[in-house]
């Protein structure tokens, strides 16, 4: 049996490296016509380009390998129906199950490398990938310049920032603060001209202050200078400029998720993209489990039957991926749900199509 398992392992690995080649390099030049009129417009030369879609290759390898292991399962144990080779094995005494064994230890081998290289290599080369688009090829600057204009930040506390100029080296020009209970109601305002960072603190001049009770009543004072005691963020915090889901950490993402709900924001679509992270890196070990008794159902069809089955298997469970995340966005279903319940659908059909297997 071991020789027999390198020898699926060995052709499953083959398979699917040949797969996820083909499939990258189609949906990168897909991507080359589209953005063609992009790149000769602003004059992009070749080596950004080139550059470009190096920095492309992660996303879309993480995006894709799921179809490919399932090509590969398909062609592999496709073949093995065709030319009774399986029914051989059967006829020595070794279940159909057994020889799956191969495939789904290197499923599950994925599922761990997909948490990892989207962590170390896929978000920051989606980040990279923004910064060449913005800098490079659109000259927009660099998202962390030194100095930034009409910025909204949401802090600790409740705090909301709404700043016509600011400086990262600590500075603030007139800017509005408005502090929210937790159910969003302001319960204070800070108007000011200009607030400056004075370690451990901000010092703000030329304020208004208006605080509001319960009961719809208003309180405002007027200061030349005021330090912001309730203000714990530093420029530090504010030099870190938010950036979409896909560029953002694990970690970052979490904080950002808790920083936000503290401040009554809307964050259902971050938490399905928090949940989805973690629900994704089991797609490759449940589509090929999928796969598996599918392919030795196959007898008759061939391998291009197969590749056939294998992509709309893949599209079905693309769009019930995209449709539960829409679901989940809209409050419809909780983010959690919304992440997992595409892996739940068809990791019981695989269950199902599992006790079907002919022993």
């Amino acid at each position: 049996m071991k020789v027999l398992d390198r020898y699926l392992g060995r052709e499953v690995v083959r398979f699917t490296l040949l797969a996820l080649l083909s499939v990258v390099a189609i949906y990168l030049l897909i991507d080359l016509f589209e953005e063609l009129s992009y790149f000769t417009s602003r004059r992009v030369t070749l080596p950004v380009i080139l550059f470009h879609y190096l920095l492309s290759i992660p996303a879309a390898v993480s995006l894709l390998y799921p179809v490919s292991l399932l090509l590969a399962v398909f062609v592999v144990y496709g073949q093995m129906v065709r030319h009774r080779e399986l029914h051989a094995l059967e006829s020595a005494g070794v279940r159909a199950t057994r020889t799956f064994l191969p495939a789904a230890a290197i499923a599950l081998l994925t599922v761990f490398g997909y948490v990892l290289a989207n962590e170390f290599v896929t978000i920051p080369a989606n980040a990279a990938l923004s910064d060449l688009r913005r800098v490079r090829i659109e000259q927009r600057g660099s998202a962390q310049a030194d100095k930034r204009r009409d910025v909204q930040f949401v802090g600790e506390a409740g705090r909301v920032y709404f700043i016509r100029e600011l400086t990262l080296d600590g500075t603030m020009r007139v800017a509005i603060i408005k502090r929210l209970d937790e159910e969003r109601r302001v319960v204070e305002r800070l108007d000011f001209r200009e607030a400056v960072w004075r370690d451990p603190g901000w010092v703000a001049f030329d304020v208004t202050r208006r605080e509001f009770e319960p009961d719809g009543t208003e309180r405002l004072t007027r200061h030349d200078t005021l330090a912001l005691t309730g203000v714990v963020e530093t420029p530090e915090d504010f030099r870190w400029t938010p950036r979409p889901t896909s560029e953002t950490s694990t970690r970052e993402l979490r904080q950002l998720i808790r920083r936000l709900s503290r401040a009554g924001e809307d964050v259902s679509e971050k938490e399905v993209e928090y949940h989805y992270r973690f629900s994704y890196a089991l797609i490759g070990l449940i589509i090929v489990l999928l796969g598996l008794p599918l392919s030795v159902r196959m007898r008759r069809g061939g391998v291009m039957f197969g590749l056939g089955l294998g992509l709309l298997v893949s599209f079905l469970y693309w769009g019930a991926i995209q449709l539960s995340r829409a679901y989940g966005t809209s409050h419809v279903i909780s983010p959690a749900l919304a992440a997992w319940l595409p892996n739940i659908v068809f990791g019981g059909i695989a269950a199902l199509l599992w006790l079907g297997v002919r022993e």
